[in-house]
């Protein structure tokens, strides 16, 4: 796969990944993956399309890949809406995934070290949505950053799940995740407390979609599953 955007914290310049039959065998640039074309079956033109780890759903056994959601169980994870205060509280240090709409606790859970992922709201199914939700739409004291949503409804929640391992694209990797059509990508200021945003690439931060109220939601061009496209 070369040509697009490669969401990885380990390598954070890359545009093309190579699989292996289910894992992730090497991530880089497109000039890297050049070594490696007589080796492949068949070489893909992502066309600027982003590859991203998927979302995990803790409350929806089924979930719409169309949505970006890769998996999906009724977890034995608490689901936290709308919880009062006390409820809040006597929650502190409790693996927790959090609905991300008034009342709710994410900025302070996560500052304090409280396990918590996110899942959507019933009325906003999306995976980008709910990311959005947790970015712009909750008190301002609670809301978190882009990059920190897009954690906790990825890795986050699989590590609720006892998997630690996965929702991540790396080397090794299992090789599962989405492809979609962005218009563009954005990086957040260092400063997470304000909603600023930079395209400069010299950040060596990966990018993520803008996801402002007047901002199309990316949309998911194909799925893979331990290293099969379907």
């Amino acid at each position: 796969m070369v040509g697009g955007h490669v969401y990885s914290m380990a390598e954070r310049f890359a545009s093309s990944m190579l699989l292996e039959d289910t894992t992730i065998a090497w991530i880089g640039t497109d000039a890297g993956a050049d070594v490696h074309v007589t080796e492949v079956d068949r070489v893909i033109d992502l066309e600027g399309d982003l590859l991203a780890p998927g979302f995990v759903h803790l409350n929806d056994p089924d979930p719409a890949p169309d949505m970006g959601f890769i998996y999906g169980e009724r977890a034995s994870v608490r689901i936290a809406d709308r919880w009062v205060d006390q409820a809040w509280s006597a929650a502190d240090g409790e693996p927790l995934a959090v609905v991300p709409r008034d009342p709710c606790r994410l900025r302070s859970r996560i500052a304090a070290g409280s396990p918590t992922a996110l899942v959507p709201d019933h009325h906003e199914p999306s995976g980008w949505g709910t990311i959005r939700a947790a970015v712009h739409s909750i008190a301002p004291d609670e809301r978190i950053s882009a990059r920190a949503a897009f954690s906790a409804l990825t890795r986050g929640a699989w590590r609720l799940l006892g998997q630690p391992d996965r929702g991540v694209l790396a080397v090794g990797a299992d090789a599962t995740f989405v492809r979609w059509a962005v218009s563009d990508l954005v990086i957040e200021t260092p400063d997470e407390r304000i909603s600023n945003w930079s395209t400069d690439p010299r950040a060596a931060t990966p990018g993520l979609p803008p996801l402002g109220d007047d901002d199309d939601m990316p949309r998911a061009r194909g799925v893979w599953r331990h290293g099969v496209e379907g």
